[in-house]
């Protein structure tokens, strides 16, 4: 029976932040106007099935980070800068560090059908054995190998994604233009590793020399995960830089 309830079960991520990443997703898909209002909080924890204090934690985060604001009496809506973000649907690193100019050309490796690595099948929520499609591709600037990056999806994505698609745009991209997904969360994970024989022989380096190492992993807006990945950078070609917000 469809309780008409959203139903959050990402064990990874704390319940408020969830359902403000749900809110935030809803909108930037829909035509809410300028200054649209949200649920009210009664209908909000009816809605997801949780407490009134759930609800205005993940109100306040939305307000924190400048996306709703609270008017006395009126309830709560979304600001100027939450519609600036559906104009440009950030969704992720990847996306300022990948979009495909005259500078950076891609070099499509390979497309393999493989049994998913412990890690990959865990994440996917796959069996062990389970067969997954793996893409590797080579990203140079100005000629020079810039990063080598390899990405593991279940085979139902994976094989409507084409060598032409990953010339014209990025995995993300392709996962919602091509494959259709609409998606949600992307987390990232950066540090500093030492390149093995495969990472040395596409960027060109040494082995053991130190590459900056980004672990990518991609969910839709039910919160289930589509996609993983590791991008490995020439740790002289990249500047990454962190602005913590006091």
């Amino acid at each position: 029976m469809d309780t008409g309830k959203i139903i959050l079960n990402n064990k990874r991520m704390l319940l408020h932040y969830q359902i403000a990443d749900y809110l935030l997703n809803t909108m930037t898909q829909s035509e809410t106007p300028i200054d649209g209002r949200l649920m009210s909080e009664e209908k909000l924890k009816d809605l997801f099935g949780v407490s009134r204090a759930t609800v205005r934690h993940a109100l306040d985060h939305l307000s924190s980070k400048g996306m709703i604001v609270k008017k006395q009496g009126k309830g709560n809506f979304w600001t100027t800068a939450s519609y600036h973000l559906r104009k440009e649907k950030q969704s992720g690193i990847n996306r300022n560090i990948f979009q495909i100019g005259e500078n950076i050309t891609v070099k499509f490796i390979d497309r393999e059908l493989e049994k998913a690595p412990a890690t990959v099948a865990e994440f996917l929520g796959l069996d062990k054995g389970t067969r997954v499609y793996k893409f590797r591709r080579l990203r140079c600037l100005n000629n020079e190998p810039f990063s080598f990056t390899i990405n593991y999806m279940p085979k139902k994505f994976g094989e409507k994604i084409l060598k032409k698609h990953l010339r014209e745009m990025i995995m993300m991209e392709a996962l919602e233009n091509v494959v259709g997904l609409e998606l949600g969360v992307v987390e990232h994970e950066v540090e500093i590793n030492r390149a093995n024989r495969i990472i040395s022989i596409n960027l060109g380096i040494a082995p053991l020399d130190p590459v900056l190492a980004v672990k990518t992993s991609v969910y839709d807006q039910n919160h289930q995960p589509v996609e993983i990945a590791w991008t490995y950078f020439v740790e002289n070609k990249y500047i990454f830089k962190v602005v913590l917000d006091k």
